[in-house]
């Protein structure tokens, strides 16, 4: 502790002040990417990676991987997903139906999929290491809306297809948990800015012991 008030530096770690307004930050409405926007820039996509990793992580197995598709990876991206379903519901699909899911691939300048990569051999649960995993998007997300990026995280029936695992080179264990959209914000249309940013009622959905 500086006593002497001569400026030095506390020893050891920080603790950071209380800052409500932060909590009230994560509850707010976020942007959803703009199709035709900007991609983040290098700087910021490794910001917002590097974020995802601060997860908890039992065991420190860091149980997770990440794939970027941008530019013309998306056309491959595109393609697995059109395959995917393809494989999954049969070669007749509805050309509307095949529109739709290769959208998705288009839907923001950048897009990141989130790979569950656990360790079956590990002490720690596979559905801990799974759900490790699955953090990492949620974090993204607040990561990218910080920087001022419209952000969401997506997902698509097709996931477990061969041609989709084959892409993005999964193992026997892994799998895909969907993927994180990230670019330049689109306005907020007026479904998204009259939400509320309160959080969900409760309800009865909390079990309280404290006796």
């Amino acid at each position: 502790m500086d006593l002497e008030g001569d400026g030095s530096a506390p020893d050891g770690p920080v603790v950071p002040a209380p800052d409500p307004a932060w909590v009230g930050r994560l509850s707010a409405v976020r942007p959803e990417p703009d199709s035709g926007g900007e991609a983040p820039t290098e700087e910021d996509l490794d910001r917002i990676l590097a974020t995802a990793t601060t997860v908890p992580d039992h065991g420190g197995l860091t149980p997770w991987r990440f794939a970027v598709c941008s530019g013309a990876g998306r056309d491959r991206f595109a393609a697995a997903l059109v395959a995917g379903l393809l494989a999954e519901k049969g070669p007749d699909q509805p050309e509307a139906v095949v529109a739709k899911m290769r959208a998705k691939a288009y839907a923001a300048p950048c897009s990141v999929v989130l790979i569950a990569s656990p360790d079956p051999s590990s002490n720690v649960a596979v559905w801990e290491q799974v759900a490790s995993a699955s953090c990492t998007g949620y974090a993204m997300v607040l990561a990218a809306t910080g920087l001022g990026y419209g952000a969401i995280w997506k997902s698509a029936g097709v996931l477990a297809a061969d041609p989709v695992r084959t892409l993005f080179g999964l193992t026997e264990h892994e799998s895909l948990l969907g993927w994180v959209n990230l670019g330049t914000p689109a306005p907020l249309g007026r479904k998204k800015s009259d939400e509320s940013t309160a959080a969900v009622p409760l309800g009865g959905r909390v079990l309280r012991i404290d006796a």
